[in-house]
């Protein structure tokens, strides 16, 4: 099947609601576990606030690819960018982390289902991808989640 404006929008939905679901299904305690110990290490609550912080920051990259820009700045630090939103995010709670995530998630949904199938051949710069097709980073934008809750998986099955 090739990928369509309408495929990429409903894989996005269910990923989210995925995304929601295990966050949701999380214990007290296990809110608190490390799941990457490098740097300053990041718990689940921090994860959750990166999703956030991805969310917002894929969305602005694909309205700014879509309005005919370049996308991120070819020298864009995303371990900084990273580190810095999710320290700006961290302190909120895990359930209005959650409801975040699901009103970007939902907003980005109605973004990608509104394209033109052409709109996906648009090339821009993508933080981890570099220069790529929109309808690459689109998949990247769940494909990311889904390689952290693996990750996420793995500690809570120690």
């Amino acid at each position: 099947m090739s990928d369509t404006p309408e495929s990429l929008a409903e894989r996005l939905k269910q990923e989210g609601e995925r995304v929601i679901s295990f966050f949701n299904n999380l214990s007290q305690p296990q809110w608190g576990l490390t799941i990457y110990p490098q740097g300053a290490g990041w718990t689940f609550l921090h994860l959750l606030a990166h999703f956030v912080s991805s969310e917002i920051g894929r969305s602005e990259l694909i309205q700014d690819i879509l309005m005919g820009g370049m996308g991120a700045p070819r020298d864009f630090n995303i371990e900084a960018y990273n580190q810095r939103e999710v320290d700006c995010l961290h302190s909120e709670t895990s359930a209005n982390l959650i409801k975040r995530f699901a009103l970007e998630r939902s907003k980005l949904v109605n973004v990608v289902s509104t394209l033109k199938l052409t709109d996906l051949d648009r090339i821009g710069n993508d933080p981890f991808l570099g220069e790529a097709q929109l309808v690459d980073i689109i998949k990247l934008t769940y494909r990311h989640h889904i390689i952290h809750l693996r990750d996420a998986k793995r500690i809570l099955s120690k």
